[in-house]
């Protein structure tokens, strides 16, 4: 049976971090039912942060948000300098640490305050005036947004699904099939047509343009406008009623570009049709999914 281990990512774009410092499984959640808080204490590199995630000291959740509790509640934070040990952290190793809650239970709220208010926390030790570092022993403020889950068709999604926003539960050397669904699509140009090809390119790096690729579609030059016959590969197959699917394993679809075989972090792709003759020609979305396990 294959050992699922966390990767811990860094990596930072002009205006949003990629990887997470806090967030909750499962993802869109129940509010109503048990979910599972995690903070990544190796990514909370303001205050105190570096050295709680290599405390063997107990580390404790501090929140406010939907709710704090008023003092005398048996789930009230405590006192910063000690701590309510029912907030106490689970240690999962490499600074990973994690709470299980039913979020309308723990805050006392409803759901639609969950999802219209954030889970807002910070991690410390017991006391948080400890020194760690010539700083108070906590990290920063932390935020996770809990959006309601959408319902309907989608025109872009992956299978296997998401475990989080933009985080697959699979490894680059498993199969994932990207789908598109042209009856869900809005450009006039690409309605009602079936040349499709998913162009992929992978993440090699924790920089904003550290991919390896054959074509990048975000960038796509005038020399790698025909699609079809520069990629074959990469032609999605038509399953009717306006549904394309294309099937791959990252690590061996991106052997080629890869040469130095360094590890896939996320892949990135873009569907766009076999010939590109003007910007319309392709579709205007371009996710990009994080890889959070590898098997060994």
């Amino acid at each position: 049976m294959k050992k699922q281990l966390f990767i811990l990512l860094s990596a930072f774009t002009a205006g949003s971090v990629l990887a997470q410092k806090a967030w909750v499984e499962p993802d869109p959640i129940n509010p109503n039912d048990s979910i599972t808080v995690w903070v990544d204490l190796n990514k909370c590199a303001d205050f105190g942060g570096p050295i709680l995630a290599s405390t063997t000291d107990d580390v404790y959740m501090w929140t406010w948000s939907p709710r704090e509790h008023p003092v005398g509640h048996p789930l009230h934070n405590g006192t910063w300098g000690a701590s309510n040990e029912a907030l106490k952290l689970q240690k999962a190793g490499n600074g990973l640490v994690y709470y299980r809650m039913i979020p309308t239970s723990f805050y006392e709220v409803s759901a639609a305050q969950v999802y219209g208010s954030p889970i807002k926390l910070l991690v410390k030790k017991k006391n948080g005036s400890d020194d760690c570092g010539g700083q108070e022993c906590k990290t920063e403020d932390l935020e996770i947004k809990i959006e309601a889950p959408k319902t309907g068709p989608k025109k872009l999604y992956s299978f296997p699904g998401l475990k989080t926003k933009d985080t697959l539960s699979i490894t680059p050397n498993d199969v994932i099939t990207i789908f598109y669904d042209n009856k869900l699509e809005t450009t006039d140009s690409l309605k009602g047509r079936n040349d499709f090809y998913c162009i992929v390119k992978a993440r090699v790096g924790t920089g904003a343009d550290e991919f390896v690729f054959y074509v990048d579609g975000d960038n796509i030059k005038a020399a790698d406008r025909d699609i079809a016959g520069k990629l074959p590969q990469m032609k999605m197959k038509d399953y009717g009623d306006g549904k394309f699917g294309f099937s791959f394993i990252p690590n061996k679809l991106m052997a080629g570009a890869n040469t130095q075989g360094k590890q896939v972090l996320s892949i990135k792709y873009k569907i766009v049709r076999g010939y590109i003759r003007k910007q319309y020609d392709w579709v205007a979305e371009s996710p990009e999914y994080w890889f959070n396990t590898v098997c060994q």
